[in-house]
């Protein structure tokens, strides 16, 4: 470990080992001061090299929230950074130049985040919430920037469901491991699934949290349709009433899996699933139990959280792992470098794991034991990236 030190009135960062050469960044050199600093963190060296040095990617209106201490999730990354040997630099895509990085450093001697200029990270994390961000040219360019530079970045974009599932579905092994699921362009589309299945979920190719999904099943005796939403329920006689919904939002239709039950409340699995040395580990599994209306288990939607331990004995873990393994390897082929994920698992009564969704920005878990581990698992893949890991 080394000490590197930055000037809040030279905006610069230096060392006071005389002697010594050191590269900070993926393309500075760190000079020599002996100038008093503003502040100073102890740092891993290694050949001359020392950091990592991490930018993690936000969007520009995520800032007044990092700066008044509402992401906690990003200062616990940085705090876990540094007791690591290494220093995190948060920033929007507009402060990223060519050679350096406009972004703010948790100092924890000001117990605040401070304003710094830095070169250009070793590796770059992004959290940008939004697909319309990603779209944006500042964006591309920014992505190619890292490519010329060979700067590893991740993850680089959020999936959409039919995306997720189209490539997982070429994988022989992963096909029978996914409720089968078509993009819903035409009412026709909803209808076979409907005639094929009897009870499909429908929705948003590119939601979250369970926003926007209903859930339809046929009701053979009065030939009716019960159509579920987050708000409520009601019977349709026909598929025709929900045409309008197709044409303002692009949705997927999804076989609905006979889910196993906990007190008679379906649930889900939600795991948390990082790259480590050529594979993918599990950092942590949650588990969400539907509301009694059993539409979605998304706390956000009313979901409750139960403890894993509930339903562990129900779980193959050892499948499990080996299914996400496989499915980290399929998303990095289509999406480019995937660090990280979370996958929304469902369990059938009869035990089979079944893939409902992938997320490349996962959800921030409840659970402190998820968080610390996610967070813990990010640290070594900065330093496997960036060429810190232990050799």
């Amino acid at each position: 470990m080394t000490v590197v030190h930055y000037s809040q009135d030279r905006d610069i960062w230096f060392h006071q080992d005389r002697g010594r050469t050191y590269t900070f960044g993926c393309n500075g050199l760190l000079s020599f001061s002996n100038d008093t600093p503003s502040f100073s963190f102890s740092i891993k060296e290694k050949n001359g090299k020392i950091g990592p040095l991490v930018g993690i990617m936000v969007s520009e209106s995520s800032i007044p929230a990092l700066l008044n201490r509402k992401k906690r999730y990003i200062e616990l990354i940085s705090h876990c950074l540094q007791e690591a040997g290494g220093i995190g630099v948060v920033c929007p895509i507009s402060a990223i130049g060519e050679h350096t990085v406009h972004g703010y450093v948790f100092v924890p001697a000001f117990d605040r985040w401070v304003p710094v200029t830095a070169p250009l990270p070793n590796v770059f994390y992004n959290r940008i919430k939004s697909r319309r961000e990603e779209k944006s040219a500042v964006f591309q360019q920014t992505v190619s920037l890292f490519e010329r530079l060979r700067i590893p970045f991740f993850n680089r974009t959020f999936f959409t469901k039919w995306e997720v599932y189209e490539t997982l579905a070429k994988n022989e092994r992963l096909r029978s491991h996914l409720p089968h699921t078509v993009p819903a362009l035409h009412i026709d589309d909803i209808r076979n699934m409907l005639q094929t299945y009897g009870s499909v979920y429908v929705k948003p190719n590119d939601g979250a949290k369970g926003k926007g999904i209903f859930r339809l099943t046929n009701s053979l005796l009065s030939k009716t349709i019960l159509y579920e939403h987050i708000n409520g329920q009601k019977t349709i006689v026909s598929l025709d009433e929900l045409a309008p919904l197709l044409e303002e939002t692009r949705y997927i239709a999804q076989q609905a899996i006979d889910a196993d039950t906990w007190n008679g409340r379906r649930y889900d699995l939600r795991v948390l699933v990082h790259y480590k040395h050529g594979s993918y580990i599990i950092s942590g599994i949650g588990v969400r139990l539907a509301q009694t209306q059993q539409l979605t288990t998304h706390v956000f939607n009313g979901g409750t959280i139960l403890p894993y331990s509930e339903v562990k004995q129900r779980v193959d873990e050892k499948a499990l792992h080996s299914l996400l393994a496989a499915c980290g390897k399929e998303i990095s082929g289509r999406f480019g470098f995937v660090g990280e994920f979370s996958a929304d698992i469902g369990v059938s009564k009869n035990g089979t794991l079944y893939v409902y969704e992938l997320n490349a920005k996962p959800m921030i878990f409840d659970e402190p034991d998820i968080r610390q581990s996610g967070a813990k698992q990010l640290i070594s893949l900065f330093a496997e990236l960036a060429g810190f890991a232990p050799s």
